[in-house]
């Protein structure tokens, strides 16, 4: 699967292309943007300066040059990613990003046809951000290595920030920087002469379905590219730790890289977040406390490490500025920045370099088929929903719950929102998840799609996969790359990787509810691998619970 890892590596990258008078000081750019010692690597031509610093990849081949950060699964051995992605373009010219697995951000200057290509794998894992005036552009890896630049006003963009405030998926490449704009996960940023323009290369609704003769071999296609997913993730790392919750996600992540790691003699360190001491968790039906049964994954493998780390550190709003400071956005999910903050410094202190997450997995590997179910209601699919429905029931589902969660966001928003007020169970307004004030969200144009997802992005999206919405939701790079300035690892999602995506989304629906079992996909495939108390958990955990 080619380079392992960047373990230890800092990757940064920067361009500026088409000034008609002096040249922007790229290196003030990268200093500002540097991880690592800052020793700025610079390629000139008439017009164009590109430069990376850090351990970021640089390849030239006569008038094309390529800058590259992250990893990609596919490079050759002894050939560096810079000159598998020159070598793509060369192959498939603009489609070329489409073709590369992996967790990267990348630029292709093309000399001959004078125009820049800038690209983004289809997760977003590694940030890419540009800003332009006329034909003048300005390229960095985070908005930092552009605002050190005179050319470029700070200035705050009030739609982002309304947006962002809302819950609205990122859909728009804006940042909360007015000028700056970010390359969107699975785009290709074209500029040439003619347009500056934004095309899509991951196109996961073309992807053909998978059938398989048995319904074991769905679970065994989908653990094998997990398994692969983390291999190319800890190749070569010294040092990896996971997150692990009693989840299904973060625990079949943990155990696969446990058995990886043993048969190399290496060990995994396992970080749980844990209430602070005496809170009892109060009437929760949730796991309030994931320390218990996170243990049990750790005892069936005797090369984990267990660290449990309680929610007992510094005040909230101090850990909100060290998050801005280093991403240069506000957190999302700001309660949760207890416990990341907690098991960042608890990883850190242990040298932690790589550390696994399974973020992603609720859609993909242990999507629970439920939205699925929502589409079939709003085709007339009534034979087949009613038979999945029932088993379902027969599983212990209440028929409230399941009208709640799959037929009432089949209706029309003022029919669904009626039926939910006549049951006593108003659907959420504005003012209840946001404390953005309406007349601002009004004038910025983003009320009316504020109150239509009220919050949940699978609203209102007839004909698409819910698990695209969610997916798409939020870019997380730049919150990648803050965790890895203030803790010195690199985070990794396995259970984002493309590969394993895409099989997840071309997998009959069914597959996820086989007789009437949420989530029947991930417990299929971990049977034997996880504890089955943790495997067939119900429950859903409250994280940052006290």
């Amino acid at each position: 699967s080619g380079p392992g890892p960047f373990e230890g590596r800092f990757l940064t990258i920067s361009g500026a292309l088409h000034f008609a008078g002096e040249m922007p000081d790229l290196a003030r750019s990268l200093r500002a943007m540097a991880l690592g010692p800052a020793k700025p690597s610079l390629h000139r031509e008439p017009g164009i300066v590109l430069g990376m610093c850090d351990d970021g990849e640089m390849a030239v081949d006569g008038p094309l040059v390529a800058l590259f950060h992250g990893r990609l699964d596919q490079a050759p051995l002894g050939r560096s990613a810079a000159h598998s992605v020159l070598q793509a373009y060369g192959r498939w010219g603009a489609d070329f990003a489409s073709r590369l697995t992996g967790d990267f951000a990348c630029a292709i200057w093309d000399g001959a046809a004078r125009h820049l290509l800038l690209a983004r794998d289809p997760f977003g894992a590694e940030p890419l951000h540009f800003w332009r005036d006329g034909r003048a552009i300005l390229f960095a890896t985070e908005p930092q290595g552009l605002l050190a630049l005179p050319n470029v006003a700070r200035e705050i963009d009030q739609r982002w920030v309304a947006r962002w405030l809302a819950l609205l998926p990122q859909t728009e490449p804006g940042t909360a920087y007015r000028g700056i704009d970010g390359v969107l996960p699975g785009h290709v940023a074209i500029f040439d002469a003619v347009e500056a323009r934004q095309v899509r290369s991951w196109k996961p609704e073309e992807l053909p379905p998978v059938r398989f003769a048995r319904d074991a071999d769905y679970a065994e296609a989908a653990r094998a590219l997990l398994d692969e997913a983390i291999r190319c993730r800890i190749a070569g790392a010294a040092s990896v730790g996971s997150h692990l919750s009693a989840g299904l996600d973060s625990s079949s992540v943990t155990a696969l890289a446990a058995r990886q790691l043993a048969e190399r003699g290496g060990r995994l360190t396992s970080f749980t977040a844990v209430p602070a001491a005496g809170f009892d968790g109060g009437n929760s039906d949730q796991l309030w406390d994931e320390g218990p049964l996170a243990a049990q994954v750790a005892a069936a493998y005797p090369n984990i490490d267990h660290v449990l780390v309680p929610n007992s550190g510094p005040p909230l709003t101090d850990m909100f500025d060290r998050v801005g400071g280093t991403s240069g956005m506000p957190p999302l999910n700001p309660v949760n920045q207890a416990w990341i903050d907690a098991i960042g410094q608890a990883a850190k202190q242990r040298g932690i370099t790589v550390m696994l997450s399974g973020s992603k997995g609720n859609m993909s590997l242990s999507y629970d088929g439920l939205a699925s179910l929502t589409e079939w209601a709003r085709r007339g699919r009534w034979i087949a929903l009613g038979r999945q429905l029932s088993m379902l029931r027969r599983r212990g589902h209440r028929w409230p719950s399941l009208a709640n969660s799959v037929l009432l966001p089949a209706l029309p928003r003022q029919l669904r929102r009626g039926i939910r007020r006549m049951f006593g169970r108003a659907e959420a307004q504005l003012h209840h998840f946001s404390a953005l004030r309406p007349g601002f969200a009004d004038r910025l144009g983003v009320l009316e799609e504020a109150a239509a997802l009220a919050g949940n992005v699978g609203y209102g999206r007839s004909g698409q996969d819910a698990r695209l919405a969610v997916i798409g939701r939020l870019d997380a790079g730049m919150a990648r790359r803050a965790e890895r300035r203030r803790f010195g690892f690199s985070t990794c999602d396995p259970t984002a990787d493309r590969r394993l995506v895409e099989l997840c989304l071309a997998i009959p629906p069914e597959q996820y509810l086989l007789h009437g079992e949420s989530r029947s996909l991930a417990r299929r495939a971990m049977e034997g691998i996880l504890p089955d108390q943790v495997r067939l958990e119900d429950r859903r955990g409250l994280q940052g619970a006290d």
